[in-house]
């Protein structure tokens, strides 16, 4: 059975009130990181979100996922078992991909529906996957369909997302005097500058991230992060698209469609 649907646009109750053209505030930026998944904080300093309690599902159940893997070896390639042995495998894998893509889905509702204004880095996650010390915790963070989550969801609301060039120093950049630091490493987790500023790397990336835009006036706005190309008039059906799923991403409270929630303007 095959059934073709498509997902009805948010109420417009549920989009973000526009801004004027001129109007540069309210940027919120989003670095993400390894220990902590995410940290969210104004250009004024004010930490609005620390998202530290992802699941890890690829860390925590690789004793497992190899005691199959083992399993598949071990059985006749062509035989009923080995068949048996594979489907085992992949219902695995594809619960560990459920259990990241939930967690992913729960952080990027949570703050487009709270900040009109989003900034995310560039990452290379690609060439990060080179470290072979990082690549399965990068893996199991999910960096890239985390940030594919959040711009299509921001364009529903009528938000926007900037995409930070990637060679912005944003963990290296000091928030208070804008020195940059060369000698911090990945192990330096607090983020010390000669000016006496001190506070936590990832704290600090953030702030960097959300000043971003008012420091480069030619950004690029709600990237597609897969296409390479930018997003106009995103509607629900074409967010859907993206995902391999299909439709289904989002439940109708989780994605806000319900149009009996009113909303408070005064």
């Amino acid at each position: 059975m095959s059934l073709t649907l498509e997902a009805a646009d948010l109420h417009s109750a549920h989009h973000h009130l526009p801004r004027e053209h001129r109007d540069n505030r309210g940027w919120v930026g989003i670095d993400r990181g390894l220990a902590v998944f995410a940290v969210a904080a104004t250009a004024d300093g004010t930490e609005v979100a620390r998202i530290d309690t992802a699941p890890k599902p690829l860390v925590t159940e690789v004793s497992r996922q190899r005691r199959l893997a083992r399993s598949v070896s071990r059985k006749q390639k062509g035989s009923r078992n080995c068949r048996d042995a594979m489907a085992r495998l992949a219902r695995h894998h594809h619960r560990i991909a459920n259990i990241r893509r939930h967690f992913a889905h729960q952080v990027a509702n949570m703050l487009v529906k709270t900040h009109d204004r989003l900034v995310i880095e560039d990452l290379n996650v690609a060439g990060m996957l080179g470290n072979r010390h990082v690549a399965r915790a990068i893996s199991d963070a999910g960096w890239a369909d985390f940030a594919r989550l959040l711009t299509y969801k921001q364009a529903w609301r009528s938000g926007t997302v900037a995409i930070a060039d990637r060679r912005y120093p944003s963990s290296r950049r000091c928030s208070a005097c804008a020195a940059i630091k060369p000698t911090l490493t990945l192990a330096d987790r607090m983020f010390l500058c000669e000016c006496g500023f001190c506070a936590d790397r990832d704290h600090n990336a953030a702030i960097n991230l959300a000043v971003w835009p008012t420091i480069n006036q030619c950004f690029s706005r709600s990237l597609d992060l897969r296409a390479g190309g930018r997003v106009t008039n995103v509607r629900r059906r074409e967010g859907s698209d993206r995902n391999p799923l299909g439709v289904g991403e989002t439940v109708p409270v989780d994605a806000g469609t319900d149009a009996h929630i009113t909303r408070d303007v005064s």
